[in-house]
């Protein structure tokens, strides 16, 4: 309406304003209907061009809208108002004004029912206009073409209307419906749109046709009108993704579903073809949705009427399948084929159900009932219709998708409905059997086969075993359906039923598979022997039927597959059978599985006729497998079940014509190698033997002889590891086997063997090998020489194998194996080792068959080929040209190996030395060689060198294998050898960096070595230990060589001794491996320096136990690594008696090589043996034990037997020095020429295996030169060193060419630093001969080797003494000699032997002593000649020192497999401790204080100190030069009392902090003219000393005899006992008398003597000489003076002496003044009258001196003298000889020991002072009295004493013996321990456990001998006293003989008075023990008998 009309409409009342807006809209439906009869249109030109009839029309249409708005508000329900809007819209839509009509569509409302036409007239015009919209491209105000397609399907349609519009009447339905269907058909037609929404509009569009009354559209029609929509629709679709064509399959479906649903009020609709058609294709959409509900209701609507889904309709489809004829023509074929569009719908619901996977359960087995008739309807029979054909077609291919979906889901994960499904395949296989018992074709067998197959692998529940029995029965009923029909040959051919076959046994095969992996291993043995068999026979069937060669490839693949699988289908039973614990059954199915074994195709057979077993059975994969399923057999057989041999052997099972010999010898021979680890098994050996034998009866002479000796070759190897093994037939001994050997390789006609022609020569050689090593074990006297010759003949082959060439001296020429072969890494053991091809003819075909082979370990290898001529002897059937020999050295390295441990065994170094020359040149010429195999033998060669004495031969061997190292890869193991072994050859050389680098580099690639696989079989694991033990200690014996060198001995003793431990461990790791046929022997306790004596003090630990070696029973299996355990071990027992020797120690020298002797015993070494004894004859030789070396060496030469060599020359040599010492001069003489020669000897032999270029390379010298370099070169230096030696000195009178020929050959020899030592010392001696020589030749010196000598000289003068030529000459030699043994100490003094320091020492006294006679003295003599005899004193105690504090204080126990650790320059590093370690304490039973950890912290302190300080002394001889009296108190006195070598001189010194040293040079012969009558030598004495300690001993013995009631026997004892006593006091007085004389008084006190009682002794003793001596000469001032020193030491002679002590004084004073140049006249010197004025001197000064005593006394408070013997002199109580009975004297070993003992008191006091005592609280005493429970006497005196003691805190044990911890703790924790019983303890702790102490109480051992020391010859003593030194005790009392135990205890008695030990004594300070021990000596009844007995070491204590 205008706006003027609305404001004037706004004062007209509403009715007024009602028709006025109707009177609008019948003028505006007027002006358009004018408008439309003119035929305008708005979408025509005309509209467009006639804008005034559009203006027209516009304006009337928007007078009507709000004309038509006003009157919806005033009249809202007036339907005339619609009406009018209708007609308005309807008029628009004429004028095809689209966009003016839809606001007038949108303002419509209906209302009602009534309003039905209005609405469906509304709808209809809305599709149209929307249609239209769709259809415009130009329109952008409407909804798309999609849009529009998506509000069709929407609610509010048309077609939703219709249902209500039945009341309608159907004209106008039709009209309406029949409208939109051609507007929306048209559409669809017309536009390009995409096709969904086409395919939507097409649908909606045909609903609306399915709408309309009956009789519009025909159903076919109709049908066909939506198959084409939806077939266009997917064709034009095009999905690119299975999502999109899922989505179009949905589409379709739910639209046919809608259209179905609509048409289904029609029934009319859902019948014909058209729709059966339709029903196939929506069913096919359905399913590919996965639409269940969709197709039960198509299967429903294809059902018979029925319009819903019922059961009833399942089992009428069923009945009608049922009733189906097959055997007549069908009379209705729509029938049928409406049956099989029925069944076909039926199974596809079932397969979308299952592909569904939904749980419609009920449903699935519902429908499953329609598939026992398909059998039927499949095979209905009926003339020939195609479309029917086609649907059976159809339903057989959904029958299979059902299958396949079946099978499908149950091998998914879901199980929740398998019950139904298995069903249901079970109901599609039953069909599937039935179309195939009517129509056989193989598909159908294939399906019901495959359906069977899935049914059984389905059926089977692994966990469930009722289920295997159904199982079985499925898969029986395979072959079942299979035989079932024999008349469908013709159908089923035999290849096809084979095959068949072969897959039914596949199946049995798979599921057993299933049940194994599951470990259900009875189970599987069910299926497996149906497998197994239906294989066989399917293999049977197939070989008998002609194959067809159309066959496809895949097919002959199978077959294939079986052939060679069938074998390992029967080794799976066989593990079953095992697994279950059936090894007989298992062993069944291992025979089977052999004889199933294909091998021709394998390629067995054709290796049969030239490979060797191991090659055989690793050329690949089936033959390795079969290897195995033999050994699996064989074992089982023999090891498990102990089958005979004939069940065992596989000849048995596999005779002879079933397959080749060849063949089966192969199989036998991989039989007996999978035995040879068992053999020590019972039973074992029998077996082994039988094989052999079959396999020689298979291996027959004529046809197979190579092969025949191999098998006689293991043959031997099995009597070798079995001595029993011939059962007593003497065909079956090694020495007729080894016959038959030698016989088959000399045959010409090889049979089938010509292929192993090159093995003819690898034979021999190991025949001959076995041969020598059973001549070892058959221990006959001609052992050794038939050992050499077979050893000789193997050597002459391998010789021959290697050409002899001029060429070879040329390195450049020589083919070094620098590019040998290498290695590869071993990445997991092998159980058998590869070896070689038989033969190779031409490089190209070794290049082509290369042979890899495993990292060796000892001497293992690789197969080696060489081009050579063969020996003559051995290669007469090969004619004249060159053939190929091969060397397979994984069999030939074993006998290598044990010959060449062998050969040093027997002592046969020059066949050794032969034998490895021979390998390593044929290493060094092989193309192929194992860089391994030569390096272990240029080390092993380089080693026998080094042993004889060729550093620079071993030092070349070795660079040429350094060559091969660098540039092969060389296992570790390999290379750590010869990095060990060349680092202790550098050692041996002093080059201490280059040894020490390369021990450092070894010792890092051991620790780089991967750790133990504990999965390793237990004997691999064993070996492998084994080799980590010996390369242990080969790293423990290099670093022992570096120490040496470094001259740390003690170093060099540790790691030795560790390495005799890791041997040892070795030994017995190994031992593990083969049982000792006889329990191991154990050398006698007996000499054992390391064991302890009774079993009471078993408690304690032997720390040294590991260091005795494991004996060996005497017929104990040796092989292979064993000996060289054993050899190594032998070792190093022999370097440790040298050691020990060398040290000094001999017991513990003569207990190792006692047990070299048993060791060597026990493994049957004579050298050894002979070795051992001729270090035990050394021994005794030393210790002057003259008969018992002789025997040991007699028995030494016994076992050498002749046999030249280097022991030969030793043994010459010891029996040289044994004629030596019983001065059989000539016989030592001839003796050492020949050890001499047979060396020389040996050097040419040597030379021989050499080359020519060594023994022609000294022709052309001179003959200096000549020497020189044959000297350089020598055979064994050390050795011949030490021959010329002696040989030089026995003829050092003669002086002629002889003599000088040996010294310069002793010159020319290379020098070590020993030897040179050695030589210096002998040429020291020749020069100090010769210095006795001029004396006796000189008037004037003739008499001064028989005068005393003193240093200093004695006499002073103001001018110098003019010295004639001779005795310039003489000093000049002295000079000469001095400065040789000074060289001689330099190399000598820290690890030289002992008896050679000690002379040396002694001789550079004896030289300083001379030189001071003749004026040369020096300032320094008498200090070095003192501290040179303090140096030739306890030398061993001072080395063993350095030991003994290194356990002191141990803590945890480290591993010996730990490498000594050392730097770069070699020296050692303390080996690494684990973090949590613990000091091991003294005591077990006491809690450690604070205190305590203080004094073991002082402790460890002052023990390391010590041993700085005893490293220092023992390589510094520069020390000897100071004097250490300066720290010890001024009333010690320190006196050396030492013998020369020829016991004809005794050396006294005395020093004193405050006297000027003095020593006396006192001849024991030719010093007094009586001597000749009543002269008392130093073997005199040491005798009767002997014997009346002899005669004491037993006499102490017989006391027991002696009754108490007998008063005549005890007074006849009683007498005895004082003659004894007696004896022994005239013996010390002569002692004193004949040996000391006047210089006795050199052992008087050194007080403080004024300077007037000097000059007045000097004056009194120049008057008397002025009276015999001639006038003085006026040119010189002042007469000669006696020196200051000497007047002290002699004016404490007693006038009252001896004349003869007087006579002593007048001639050495009488030699003083002649050197000084005053002449002397002793024939005028009236001798009696001259010893008268001296006496009457002595008395004026005695007299004059008591006098000014008394005016002035300042005589020293308590002095002390410190004795320092000798070890000759030792045995002698020097404490009770007249001069120093009741003196305060001890004894110390030398002045080392006194100044250690010092400084333990100034720790103990905890003073830097002076000491002159060590600390003891008597309250901490621990005492043992009466041990033994026989001292009864001792018992009953002492116990009350010392339970009175043991209130003041005294512990101790009374009549019962004490533990070895208990004695421990005591010495180690209290301040005094005190024994009374036998002996010294020493049976109840062991010696070295004293030693071991870090602390030691003073002690007091009362018991027999407990303070002797044995006497070892030329060794230095050992006794208890040396323990305790050792140990630090600071003062130790004890006897030196025998005692009576009631004198003894007054003597202790006495002594414990003196100290006043009681528990009530005060707290002054009282005498000194020694003091107290020296006045106890008068307490005795024998006062010397038992007196001079006890004797104290150390430093005194006071209390």
């Amino acid at each position: 309406m205008p706006p003027m009309a609305s404001q004037k409409a706004k004062g007209e009342s509403p009715e007024q304003r009602k028709i006025s807006a109707m009177i609008h809209v019948n003028a505006s439906l007027q002006t358009l209907s004018s408008v439309a009869q003119s035929a305008w249109r708005a979408n025509s030109n005309e509209g467009r061009t006639k804008s005034s009839t559009l203006s027209k029309v516009s304006a009337a249409v928007s007078r009507a809208n709000e004309a038509l708005s006003c009157l919806r508000v005033l009249c809202p329900d007036d339907l005339d108002v619609e009406r009018a809007a209708s007609s308005m819209m309807s008029k628009l839509l004429v004028l095809e004004m689209h966009d003016t009509a839809l606001p007038f569509l949108g303002d419509m409302h209906t209302l009602d029912a009534v309003l039905l036409t209005l609405i469906s007239t509304y709808l209809m015009h809305a599709i149209i206009f929307f249609t239209h919209i769709a259809m415009s491209s130009s329109s952008s105000t409407i909804a798309t073409l999609d849009s529009f397609s998506t509000a069709l399907v929407e609610s509010g349609t048309l077609l939703t209307w219709m249902p209500y519009c039945v009341s309608l009447p159907s004209k106008h339905i039709d009209t309406t419906l029949t409208r939109t269907y051609t507007a929306l058909t048209k559409s669809c037609s017309s536009m390009s749109a995409n096709a969904r929404s086409t395919f939507l509009i097409r649908i909606y569009a045909l609903k609306c046709l399915l709408c309309t009354s009956p009789g519009t559209v025909q159903p076919n029609t109709f049908w066909d009108q939506i198959q084409k929509s939806c077939t266009v629709y997917v064709r034009s679709s095009s999905p690119t993704s299975e999502a999109e064509e899922l989505s179009i399959a949905t589409l379709v479906s739910e639209s046919l579903g809608e259209v179905v649903q609509i048409a289904q009020s029609k029934s009319s609709f859902l019948e014909g073809n058209s729709f059966i058609l339709l029903c196939e294709t929506w069913t096919r959409f359905a399913k590919r949705s996965n639409d269940l509900r969709t197709l039960d209701r198509i299967t429903d609507l294809m059902g018979p009427g029925s319009s819903s889904c019922s059961l009833a309709e399942v089992n009428g489809l069923a009945s009608d399948l049922s009733k189906l004829d097959i055997s007549t023509p069908s009379q209705d074929k729509d029938t049928a084929v409406l049956e099989c569009a029925r069944a076909l719908a039926a199974l596809t619901k079932l397969t979308a159900y299952l592909d569904a996977n939904t749980d419609e359960t009920e449903r699935i087995h519902e429908a499953g009932k329609v598939l026992p008739g398909l059998g039927r309807l499949l095979c209905l029979s009926t003339e020939p219709n195609e479309e029917l054909h086609r649907a059976q077609g159809k339903l057989q291919r959904a029958l299979e998708r059902l299958r396949r979906a079946c099978i499908k889901v149950l091998d998914g994960e879901t199980k929740a409905r398998s019950h139904v499904i298995i069903s249901l395949l079970m109901s599609i296989s039953t069909a599937l059997e039935g179309v195939f018992k009517q129509n056989p074709n193989k598909d159908n067998l294939t399906a019901s086969l495959d359906s069977l197959f899935t049914l059984a692998r389905i059926r089977l529940k692994c966990n469930d075993p009722d289920t295997y029995t159904p199982t079985l029965d499925l898969l029986n009923h395979t072959i079942v359906l299979l035989d079932s029909t024999p008349d469908h040959v013709n159908a089923i051919p035999a290849s096809a039923r084979a095959n068949y076959i072969r897959c039914i046994s596949g199946a049995y095969h798979n599921l057993a598979g299933t049940l194994y992996q599951s470990s259900k291993y009875g189970g599987a043995v069910r299926f497996l022997k149906e497998g197994c068999s239906l294989g066989a026979r399917a293999l049977h069937i197939r070989a008998g039927v002609v194959q067809d060669d159309t066959e496809d490839g895949e097919r002959d693949e199978g077959w294939k597959q079986l052939e060679e699988q069938m074998f390992r289908r029967w080794e799976l039973l066989a593990v079953c059978y095992f697994k279950m614990g059936d090894r007989k059954l298992a062993c069944g199915a291992l025979v089977e599985s052999v004889k199933a074994f294909p091998y021709g195709s394998s390629g067995l057979e054709h290796l049969a006729r030239s490979a060797t077993s191991a090659n055989a059975f690793s050329a690949n994969a089936s033959t390795k497998q079969l290897g195995g399923i033999i050994d699996r057999l064989t074992y089982t057989a023999t090891c498990e079940l102990f089958l005979p041999t004939s069940e065992v052997s596989l000849h048995t099972t596999l005779k002879p014509g079933v397959i080749r010999d060849e063949v089966l010898g192969l199989l036998l021979e991989r039989q007996i190698s999978i035995l040879e680890p068992c053999l020590r098994k019972d039973g074992v050996q029998t077996i082994v033997r039988g094989l052999m034998r079959d396999a020689l009866s298979v291996y027959k002479a004529t046809v197979l002889p190579l092969r025949r000796a191999r098998v006689l070759l293991k043959y031997m190897d099995l009597l070798w590891k079995d001595g029993n093994a011939n059962d007593g037939e003497t065909c079956w001994t090694a020495e007729h086997l080894g016959e038959e050997v030698l016989n088959l390789l000399t045959v010409e006609d090889l049979g089938h063997d010509s292929a192993f022609v090159a093995f003819r020569l690898q034979y021999t050689v190991v025949v001959h090998l076995w041969l020598s090593l059973f001549a070892y074990r058959s221990a006959g006297s001609p052992m050794t020489s038939t050992v050499s010759y077979h050893v000789e003949e193997a050597c002459n082959i391998l010789h021959g194998l290697v050409p002899n060439s001029s060429t070879e001296t040329d390195s450049k020429t020589k083919r070094s194996p620098a590019h040998a072969k290498k290695s590869p890494k071993d990445t997991m053991p092998a159980k058998k080792p590869t070896r070689a091809a038989s033969v190779r003819t031409t490089k190209n075909a070794r290049a082509r068959n290369p042979v890899t082979p495993r990292p060796r370990k000892a001497l293992e290898n690789v197969s080696n080929v060489i081009q050579s001529t063969p020996p003559k002897q051995a290669g007469a059937a090969i004619g004249v040209q060159k053939a190929v020999v091969v060397f397979d050295l994984e069999i030939i390295v074993g006998q290598l190996q044990m010959n060449v441990h062998l050969l040093g065994l027997l002592g046969l170094v020059l066949l050794k030395i032969k034998l490895l020359e021979a390998l390593k040149r044929i290493c060094e010429r092989q193309l192929v060689v194992s860089a391994n195999l030569y390096v272990i033998i240029c080390v092993d060669l380089a080693s026998e060198y080094v042993k004889l004495g060729k550093p620079k031969r071993a030092n070349s061997i070795f660079a040429r294998s350094s060559a091969v190292l660098k540039s092969s890869d060389v296992s570790d193991e390999v290379r750590i050898s010869y990095l060990l072994r060349y680092a202790e050859i550098l050692a041996l050389g002093n080059n201490i960096l280059g040894s020490a680098s390369f021990y450092c580099e070894a010792m890092g690639l051991s620790e780089a070595s991967p750790p133990e696989d504990k999965n390793l079989p237990t004997a691999e694991r064993i070996k492998l230990r084994v080799g980590r033990l010996e390369r242990a200690a080969m790293a423990c014996r290099v670093s022992a060589a570096i120490q040496y060198s470094r001259n740390n001995v003690v170093g060099a003793l540790e790691c030795t001794l560790q390495s005799l431990r890791l041997w040892n461990r070795a030994v017995d790791t190994l031992s593990r491996l083969s049982q000792p046929s006889s329990k191991p022997t154990k050398a006698a306790d007996d000499s054992n320096p390391f064991e302890a004596t009774p079993p009471e003090s078993s408690t304690a630990s032997d720390t040294r136990s590991d260091d005795h070696p494991r004996l060996l029973g005497q017929k104990r299996l040796m092989d292979g690594m064993e000996w060289r355990m054993v050899e190594g071990l032998l070792s190093t027992l022999l370097t440790l008696t040298r050691a020990y020797f060398t040290r000094g120690s001999c017991r513990e020298a003569e207990y190792f090589a006692q047990q070299t002797q048993d060791l060597a015993e026990s493994v049957n070494a004579p050298t050894m043996v002979a070795r051992a004894l001729m270090r035990k004859g050394e021994i005794q030789l030393y210790q002057k034990q003259l008969d018992a070396g002789r025997e040991s060496l007699a028995k030494a030469a016994e076992l050498l037997q002749d046999l030249p060599g280097v022991d030969a020359a030793d043994m010459r040599r010891l029996n040289g020095d044994w004629n030596r010492l019983n001065e059989q001069v000539q016989d030592a003489k001839d003796l050492y020429e020949e050890a001499s020669a047979m060396l020389w000897e040996l050097e040419g032999m040597l030379a021989s295996f050499d080359g020519s270029r060594r023994k022609s390379s000294v022709t052309t010298l001179s003959p200096q030169a000549a020497l020189a370099a044959v000297g350089q070169g020598a055979v064994v230096p050390t050795l011949l060193s030490d021959i010329l030696r002696r040989h030089i000195w026995l003829l050092r009178d003669d002086g002629d060419a002889a003599f000088k020929d040996l010294i310069e050959r002793l010159m020319a020899l290379p020098a070590s630093q020993d030897t040179k030592g050695e030589e210096h010392a002998l040429m020291g001696k020749l020069t100090l001969h010769s210095v006795y020589d001029q004396f006796r030749s000189d008037m004037f010196l003739s008499s001064l080797a028989e005068s005393t000598i003193a240093l200093p000289m004695g006499m002073t003068s103001d001018r110098v003494v003019s010295l004639t030529p001779s005795t310039q000459d003489i000093l000049s030699t002295l000079d000469q000699a001095e400065k040789l043994f000074w060289a001689d100490l330099a190399l000598t003094a820290d690890r030289g032997n002992v008896h050679h320091v000690r002379e040396a020492t002694i001789n550079l006294a004896l030289i300083k002593a001379l030189q001071t006679s003749l004026g040369k003295g020096g300032k320094d003599g008498p200090i070095i000649a003192a501290r040179l005899l303090d140096a030739s004193s306890a030398i061993t105690l001072r080395r063993e020192m350095l030991e003994a504090i290194q356990y002191k204080f141990p803590s945890v126990q480290l591993d010996d497999l730990e490498w000594p650790l050392m730097t770069p320059s070699g020296s050692p590093q303390p080996r690494k401790r684990p973090s949590k370690s613990r000091r091991l304490r003294t005591s077990s039973t006491e809690e450690a204080s604070d205190d305590d950890d203080d004094s073991n912290a002082s402790m460890t302190a002052y023990w390391d100190s010590i041993r700085e300080t005893y490293a220092e002394q023992t390589s510094d001889t520069s020390l000897l030069s100071t004097t250490a009296m300066s720290q010890f108190p001024s009333h010690w006195t320190v006196v050396h009392i030492s013998l020369t070598p020829d016991k004809s001189t005794l050396f006294i010194s005395r020093q004193n902090v405050s006297s000027e040293p003095l020593m006396f040079c006192v001849p024991l012969k030719g010093r007094r003219e009586s001597d000749e009558v009543e002269h008392l030598t130093f073997d005199d004495a040491v005798k009767e000393l002997a014997e009346i300690i002899r005669l004491s001993d037993q006499g102490t013995r017989n006391a027991v005899n002696v009754r108490n009631d007998d008063p005549r026997a005890r007074a006849a004892w009683w007498a005895e006992r004082n003659t004894l006593d007696k004896r022994m006091q005239e013996l010390l007085e002569n002692i004193e008398f004949c040996w000391l004389g006047a210089f006795k008084t050199i052992l008087s006190p050194v007080p403080p003597i004024p300077t007037e009682l000097i000059t007045d002794l000097r004056a009194r003793l120049e008057k008397v000489f002025k009276r015999i001596l001639p006038p003085p000469d006026k040119k010189q001032k002042q007469p000669p003076r006696l020196s200051d020193v000497l007047l002290d030491c002699f004016s404490s002679l007693s006038p009252k002496c001896r004349e003869e002590e007087l006579e002593d004084l007048l001639f050495f004073i009488l030699d003083l003044y002649t050197f000084h140049g005053i002449p002397v006249a002793i024939a005028d010197i009236d001798v009696d009258q001259v010893t008268v004025d001296l006496r009457y001197a002595l008395e004026e000064h005695t007299a004059f001196k008591n006098k000014r005593g008394k005016v002035n006394r300042t005589l020293v408070d308590d002095p002390h003298m410190f004795l320092v013997l000798d070890h000759n002199v030792q045995g002698v109580p020097w404490e009770s000889i007249p001069v120093l009975r009741g003196q305060s004297v001890s004894r110390i070993p030398n002045v080392s020991f006194l100044l250690d003992r010092v400084r333990l008191a100034s720790v103990k006091n905890r003073s830097g002072d002076v000491v002159d005592r060590t600390s003891v609280d008597p309250r901490k005493t621990f005492f043992v009295l009466n041990p033994s429970g026989d001292l009864k006497g001792t018992e009953g005196r002492f116990k009350p004493w010392l339970e009175q003691m043991q209130s003041i805190g005294w512990e101790g044990v009374i009549g019962r013996p004490p533990s070895e911890q208990q004695f421990l703790d005591a010495l180690a924790r209290k301040d005094l321990v005190v024994y009374f019983g036998h002996g010294g303890g020493e049976q109840y702790v062991r010696s070295h456990k004293i030693r071991h102490l870090p602390r030691c109480a003073a002690t007091m051992l009362w018991g027999c001998s407990s303070g002797s020391l044995k006497d070892m010859g030329d060794f230095d003593r050992i006794g208890t006293p040396f323990n305790y030194m050792l140990a630090g005790c600071p003062l130790l009392v004890a006897n030196l003989w025998d005692v009576t135990d009631r004198d003894i205890d007054k003597f202790s008695q006495a002594v414990f008075d003196s100290l006043r030990l009681t528990p009530t004594r005060g707290g002054e300070q009282g005498m000194s023990v020694v003091t107290a021990i020296a006045q106890a000596r008068e307490a005795c009844k024998l006062k010397y008998l038992t007196g001079a007995a006890p004797v104290v070491y150390g430093i005194p204590f006071y209390l």
